[in-house]
Protein backbone atom coordinates (compact mmCIF):
# COMPACT_ATOMS: atom_id res chain seq x y z
CA UNK A 1 0.00 0.00 0.00
CA UNK A 2 1.05 3.23 -1.01
CA UNK A 3 1.04 5.74 1.84
CA UNK A 4 1.73 9.93 1.24
CA UNK A 5 1.72 11.90 4.05
CA UNK A 6 -1.13 14.74 3.99
CA UNK A 7 0.23 18.19 3.92
CA UNK A 8 -1.17 21.66 4.71
CA UNK A 9 -2.44 21.97 1.68
CA UNK A 10 -4.57 18.72 1.79
CA UNK A 11 -7.20 19.72 4.44
CA UNK A 12 -10.04 18.59 5.84
CA UNK A 13 -12.07 20.78 3.86
CA UNK A 14 -10.42 19.69 0.62
CA UNK A 15 -10.86 15.69 1.09
CA UNK A 16 -14.26 16.46 2.34
CA UNK A 17 -15.13 18.82 -1.06
CA UNK A 18 -13.09 16.36 -3.18
CA UNK A 19 -15.38 13.19 -1.76
CA UNK A 20 -18.70 15.23 -2.36
CA UNK A 21 -17.86 15.82 -6.10
CA UNK A 22 -19.70 12.70 -6.95
CA UNK A 23 -23.25 14.04 -5.63
CA UNK A 24 -22.49 16.96 -7.40
CA UNK A 25 -22.65 15.21 -10.62
CA UNK A 26 -24.34 12.80 -12.51
CA UNK A 27 -21.54 10.81 -13.88
CA UNK A 28 -20.36 7.50 -11.71
CA UNK A 29 -16.78 8.17 -12.85
CA UNK A 30 -14.27 11.56 -12.90
CA UNK A 31 -11.26 11.39 -14.28
CA UNK A 32 -8.44 13.78 -12.15
CA UNK A 33 -8.93 16.70 -14.14
CA UNK A 34 -12.57 16.91 -13.89
CA UNK A 35 -12.49 16.45 -10.16
CA UNK A 36 -9.61 19.28 -10.21
CA UNK A 37 -12.03 21.69 -12.12
CA UNK A 38 -15.06 20.82 -10.32
CA UNK A 39 -13.52 21.29 -6.97
CA UNK A 40 -10.92 23.93 -8.16
CA UNK A 41 -8.20 22.18 -5.77
CA UNK A 42 -5.19 21.71 -8.18
CA UNK A 43 -4.45 18.46 -9.46
CA UNK A 44 -1.37 17.72 -7.93
CA UNK A 45 -3.39 17.55 -4.23
CA UNK A 46 -5.98 16.14 -5.70
CA UNK A 47 -3.82 13.40 -6.48
CA UNK A 48 -2.22 13.12 -3.38
CA UNK A 49 -5.94 12.93 -1.72
CA UNK A 50 -7.18 10.35 -4.10
CA UNK A 51 -4.82 8.12 -2.91
CA UNK A 52 -5.26 8.30 0.13
CA UNK A 53 -8.78 7.85 -0.27
CA UNK A 54 -7.89 4.79 -1.86
CA UNK A 55 -5.93 3.85 0.62
CA UNK A 56 -9.07 3.50 2.49
CA UNK A 57 -11.54 2.01 0.10
CA UNK A 58 -13.38 5.47 -0.08
CA UNK A 59 -12.54 5.75 -3.75
CA UNK A 60 -10.82 3.16 -6.39
CA UNK A 61 -8.99 3.77 -9.56
CA UNK A 62 -10.44 1.98 -13.01
CA UNK A 63 -6.68 1.05 -14.71
CA UNK A 64 -8.02 0.95 -17.99
CA UNK A 65 -10.16 4.55 -18.17
CA UNK A 66 -7.96 6.20 -15.33
CA UNK A 67 -11.12 7.45 -13.73
CA UNK A 68 -12.30 7.31 -9.92
CA UNK A 69 -15.26 6.15 -8.34
CA UNK A 70 -16.62 6.07 -4.74
CA UNK A 71 -15.99 2.73 -3.07
CA UNK A 72 -17.48 0.75 -0.87
CA UNK A 73 -15.70 2.42 2.09
CA UNK A 74 -18.00 5.23 1.88
CA UNK A 75 -21.02 2.65 2.09
CA UNK A 76 -19.97 1.07 5.04
CA UNK A 77 -19.51 5.00 6.67
CA UNK A 78 -23.24 5.41 5.37
CA UNK A 79 -24.64 2.21 6.82
CA UNK A 80 -23.60 3.57 10.40
CA UNK A 81 -25.33 6.62 10.14
CA UNK A 82 -28.58 5.02 8.62
CA UNK A 83 -28.24 2.56 11.23
CA UNK A 84 -29.05 5.45 13.98
CA UNK A 85 -31.33 7.06 11.71
CA UNK A 86 -34.56 6.90 13.75
CA UNK A 87 -36.32 8.11 10.53
CA UNK A 88 -35.09 5.16 8.62
CA UNK A 89 -36.01 2.90 11.31
CA UNK A 90 -39.76 4.16 11.44
CA UNK A 91 -40.29 4.74 7.92
CA UNK A 92 -39.31 1.27 6.48
CA UNK A 93 -41.82 -1.00 7.26
CA UNK A 94 -44.54 1.84 5.59
CA UNK A 95 -42.28 2.37 2.42
CA UNK A 96 -42.03 -1.37 2.37
CA UNK A 97 -46.07 -1.80 2.74
CA UNK A 98 -46.60 1.17 0.14
CA UNK A 99 -44.36 -0.24 -2.58
CA UNK A 100 -46.30 -3.38 -1.99
CA UNK A 101 -49.95 -2.05 -2.47
CA UNK A 102 -48.79 0.85 -5.60
CA UNK A 103 -46.51 -1.35 -7.08
CA UNK A 104 -44.32 1.39 -7.90
CA UNK A 105 -40.62 2.55 -6.33
CA UNK A 106 -41.22 4.32 -3.27
CA UNK A 107 -38.32 6.76 -1.56
CA UNK A 108 -37.28 8.48 1.58
CA UNK A 109 -35.13 11.62 1.32
CA UNK A 110 -33.81 13.67 4.54
CA UNK A 111 -33.93 17.35 5.09
CA UNK A 112 -30.67 18.74 4.79
CA UNK A 113 -29.89 22.62 4.89
CA UNK A 114 -29.28 23.48 0.97
CA UNK A 115 -30.88 19.72 -0.30
CA UNK A 116 -31.97 16.76 0.69
CA UNK A 117 -30.57 13.34 0.92
CA UNK A 118 -32.37 9.94 -0.08
CA UNK A 119 -31.95 7.38 2.84
CA UNK A 120 -34.16 4.72 1.59
CA UNK A 121 -35.60 3.08 -1.45
CA UNK A 122 -38.10 0.43 -1.62
CA UNK A 123 -38.83 -1.00 -5.51
CA UNK A 124 -42.29 -1.92 -6.21
CA UNK A 125 -43.59 -4.82 -8.63
CA UNK A 126 -43.56 -2.73 -11.86
CA UNK A 127 -40.70 -3.96 -13.66
CA UNK A 128 -39.18 -0.50 -13.73
CA UNK A 129 -36.27 0.82 -11.97
CA UNK A 130 -35.52 4.11 -11.50
CA UNK A 131 -31.64 5.99 -10.77
CA UNK A 132 -32.05 6.87 -7.33
CA UNK A 133 -28.95 5.66 -4.82
CA UNK A 134 -29.03 5.99 -1.68
CA UNK A 135 -26.94 9.19 -0.60
CA UNK A 136 -27.88 10.77 -3.72
CA UNK A 137 -28.72 14.41 -3.51
CA UNK A 138 -32.24 15.91 -4.33
CA UNK A 139 -32.31 19.69 -4.88
CA UNK A 140 -35.29 21.90 -3.78
CA UNK A 141 -36.39 23.20 -7.20
CA UNK A 142 -36.36 19.76 -8.97
CA UNK A 143 -38.33 16.28 -7.84
CA UNK A 144 -41.44 15.27 -5.71
CA UNK A 145 -40.24 14.72 -2.07
CA UNK A 146 -37.70 18.08 -1.99
CA UNK A 147 -40.86 20.55 -3.43
CA UNK A 148 -42.94 19.35 -1.02
CA UNK A 149 -40.02 19.65 1.50
CA UNK A 150 -39.16 23.14 0.36
CA UNK A 151 -43.19 24.14 0.80
CA UNK A 152 -43.20 23.23 4.36
CA UNK A 153 -40.51 25.43 5.05
CA UNK A 154 -40.22 28.95 6.53
CA UNK A 155 -40.55 31.74 4.52
CA UNK A 156 -36.88 32.60 5.73
CA UNK A 157 -35.43 29.13 5.22
CA UNK A 158 -37.11 29.32 1.54
CA UNK A 159 -35.46 32.58 1.28
CA UNK A 160 -31.93 31.49 2.32
CA UNK A 161 -32.12 28.53 0.13
CA UNK A 162 -33.11 30.35 -3.20
CA UNK A 163 -30.36 32.57 -3.19
CA UNK A 164 -28.39 29.11 -4.09
CA UNK A 165 -28.22 28.38 -8.11
CA UNK A 166 -31.17 26.31 -9.31
CA UNK A 167 -29.93 23.15 -10.83
CA UNK A 168 -31.90 21.93 -14.05
CA UNK A 169 -32.45 18.12 -15.40
CA UNK A 170 -35.14 18.42 -17.81
CA UNK A 171 -37.11 20.89 -19.63
CA UNK A 172 -39.86 20.95 -17.09
CA UNK A 173 -37.42 21.09 -14.15
CA UNK A 174 -38.95 24.36 -12.34
CA UNK A 175 -37.00 27.41 -11.64
CA UNK A 176 -36.85 29.65 -8.35
CA UNK A 177 -39.71 31.89 -9.51
CA UNK A 178 -41.90 29.31 -10.92
CA UNK A 179 -41.26 26.94 -7.38
CA UNK A 180 -42.03 29.47 -5.55
CA UNK A 181 -45.67 30.09 -7.51
CA UNK A 182 -46.22 26.40 -6.85
CA UNK A 183 -45.60 26.82 -2.75
CA UNK A 184 -49.32 27.95 -1.92
CA UNK A 185 -51.00 25.11 -3.83
CA UNK A 186 -48.69 22.41 -2.73
CA UNK A 187 -48.91 23.30 1.17
CA UNK A 188 -53.06 23.77 0.87
CA UNK A 189 -52.95 20.49 -0.98
CA UNK A 190 -50.69 18.46 1.36
CA UNK A 191 -48.54 16.71 -1.73
CA UNK A 192 -46.11 17.74 -4.98
CA UNK A 193 -46.03 16.42 -8.27
CA UNK A 194 -43.25 16.51 -10.21
CA UNK A 195 -44.03 16.07 -13.98
CA UNK A 196 -40.94 14.97 -15.47
CA UNK A 197 -38.69 17.55 -13.65
CA UNK A 198 -36.20 15.23 -12.56
CA UNK A 199 -36.26 12.38 -15.41
CA UNK A 200 -38.24 12.37 -18.82
CA UNK A 201 -41.06 9.82 -18.90
CA UNK A 202 -41.25 9.61 -15.26
CA UNK A 203 -44.23 10.86 -12.85
CA UNK A 204 -44.48 11.07 -9.16
CA UNK A 205 -46.03 12.44 -6.17
CA UNK A 206 -44.30 13.54 -2.64
CA UNK A 207 -45.56 13.93 0.42
CA UNK A 208 -44.00 15.52 3.72
CA UNK A 209 -42.89 13.69 6.80
CA UNK A 210 -43.06 16.41 10.06
CA UNK A 211 -41.49 15.34 13.39
CA UNK A 212 -42.48 15.55 16.98
CA UNK A 213 -41.58 19.79 17.27
CA UNK A 214 -43.92 20.67 14.33
CA UNK A 215 -41.04 20.87 11.63
CA UNK A 216 -40.84 19.22 8.08
CA UNK A 217 -37.84 16.56 8.21
CA UNK A 218 -38.09 14.74 5.34
CA UNK A 219 -40.33 13.96 1.98
CA UNK A 220 -41.46 10.42 0.37
CA UNK A 221 -41.73 10.04 -3.14
CA UNK A 222 -43.65 7.66 -5.15
CA UNK A 223 -42.62 7.29 -8.71
CA UNK A 224 -43.54 5.59 -11.89
CA UNK A 225 -43.89 5.81 -15.86
CA UNK A 226 -45.73 8.88 -17.42
CA UNK A 227 -46.68 6.43 -20.29
CA UNK A 228 -50.84 5.99 -20.13
CA UNK A 229 -51.02 6.62 -16.61
CA UNK A 230 -55.23 7.97 -15.78
CA UNK A 231 -56.01 10.15 -13.69
CA UNK A 232 -57.81 7.90 -11.09
CA UNK A 233 -54.54 5.63 -10.58
CA UNK A 234 -52.71 9.37 -10.43
CA UNK A 235 -55.76 10.01 -7.01
CA UNK A 236 -54.58 6.58 -6.05
CA UNK A 237 -51.10 7.85 -5.85
CA UNK A 238 -52.10 10.56 -4.26
CA UNK A 239 -54.29 8.77 -1.25
CA UNK A 240 -51.71 6.29 -0.66
CA UNK A 241 -48.43 8.78 -0.63
CA UNK A 242 -50.55 11.08 1.93
CA UNK A 243 -51.50 8.81 3.77
CA UNK A 244 -47.96 7.02 4.76
CA UNK A 245 -46.60 10.36 5.28
CA UNK A 246 -49.61 11.39 7.90
CA UNK A 247 -48.34 7.51 9.09
CA UNK A 248 -44.74 8.42 9.33
CA UNK A 249 -45.22 11.65 11.25
CA UNK A 250 -47.60 10.56 13.82
CA UNK A 251 -45.33 7.64 14.31
CA UNK A 252 -42.36 10.00 14.83
CA UNK A 253 -44.73 12.17 17.34
CA UNK A 254 -46.12 15.29 15.03
CA UNK A 255 -49.64 15.70 16.10
CA UNK A 256 -51.97 18.69 13.69
CA UNK A 257 -53.85 19.39 16.91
Amino acid sequence: MEVIMLGPLNSAENVLNILFVWSKTAKKDLGLTEISRITGINKSTVYKILISLQNHHLVSLDQDTKKYRIDYGVLELSSIFLKQSDLKTIAHPWIERLASESGKTITLALRKQEHLVFIDRVDGCENVRFYCDIGKVAYYNSGAAAKVVFANLTDEEQENIIQQPSHRFTDNTRSWDELMQEVPQIRQNGYSISDEEVDAGVFAIGAPIFDSQGKVTAGIAMATLKYNLTKEQIGNMITLTVNTSSIISSKLGFSKA
